[in-house]
């Protein structure tokens, strides 16, 4: 079966569902892709015709708008090779049950979900990938980290030392390095000495970084709210969030600019700010303690206009 992946590019959620297509199909092509690109990657695929060499069309941790939902289902030829698998309740809010190939599911009898945990479950249940305690470790590892329950439920190290190695070595050569490990079959997923060392690395550069960045935050009020407003680089958004939380940083969430990813990530920090409404204001969207909104072209320019015209004032 020749398979197309679309799928979240940004954290290891995303990379598990790369792995996992890789895992249980022969021939796969996988995208990765920004949360606000995602339709515009799809549709190129129906424009120039591409879409009509696979059999089946998987996007995960991803959701596509309503436009091109329209677009598939009103395809006779690729509507019923799409399945769409996500857990944001942005997009629960807006799809529910109403199409059955979007299957969007925010928990289940394990905690909350996440597009590894769903795309796994299916995979499974349709006996395209055989279930395995070192796989279904990696998705477990994979879910509490990308929900948070690793820190919050499990105090689970394993888990958030995933994502450190994610961080040490980038989108494909994580893919390549789970996927290697995985095609071993081992009884229980466990990281090896090298592994190990990436990971004790990250961790001491992480913490400097992170202290660094809590001390340049700059304080504002946002709907209401008490935000803290850094530039950062997109890969400490998360380490960042929980670092604040962990000295008691005094703001009520955390809006972090990634010019590195054109995004803006927002992180609660404390207990029942919903940060998904503040990045619906901004035009983004997300989950009720992590949520992100796109900085665009036009955007960039005029904070790149801003900063010449204090430097020529300067002058």
């Amino acid at each position: 079966m020749n398979v197309l992946l679309f799928t979240h590019r940004s954290d290891i959620d995303g990379m598990g569902e790369a792995i996992l297509s890789k895992l249980a199909f022969d021939n796969v092509t996988y995208e990765l892709c920004e949360t606000f690109d995602i339709n515009n990657r799809i549709l190129s695929y129906i424009d120039n015709n591409k879409i009509y060499d696979y059999d089946m069309v998987y996007v995960t941790d991803l959701c596509p708008s309503e436009e091109v939902v329209e677009k598939v289902i009103s395809n006779d030829k690729i509507k019923g090779k799409f399945k769409v698998f996500d857990h944001h309740k942005t997009f629960y809010n807006v799809y529910k049950d109403k199409y059955p190939f979007i299957k969007i599911k925010i928990s289940n009898d394990k905690g909350l979900c996440c597009g590894t945990s769903l795309f796994y479950e299916y995979l499974v249940n349709e006996k395209l990938l055989e279930e395995r305690n070192d796989v279904a470790e990696f998705v477990e590892l994979t879910r509490q980290h990308d929900t948070w329950e690793w820190k919050n439920i499990y105090n689970n190290e394993k888990s958030h030392e995933l994502a450190l190695l994610f961080d040490s070595i980038g989108q494909e050569g994580y893919i390549k390095l789970i996927y290697d490990k995985l095609l071993n079959k081992k009884e229980s997923f466990e990281y090896d000495d090298f592994e190990k060392m990436l990971i004790e690395n990250k961790k001491k550069i992480s913490l400097e970084t992170l202290k660094n960045y809590a001390s340049k935050i700059v304080i504002k009020e946002i709907n209401g709210l008490k935000a803290g407003i850094i530039f950062i680089d997109y890969q400490y958004r998360s380490d960042l969030a929980e670092y604040l939380r962990s000295i008691n940083y005094d703001v009520d969430f955390i809006m972090m600019m990634a010019m590195d990813h054109d995004s803006i990530s927002f992180r609660s920090i404390k207990d029942g700010i919903n940060v998904r409404k503040v990045a619906e204001s901004f035009g983004g969207k997300g989950h009720d303690v992590a949520a992100a909104c796109p900085i665009y072209g036009d955007t960039k320019e005029e904070i790149i206009n801003i900063i010449l015209k204090r430097r020529n004032n300067n002058e």
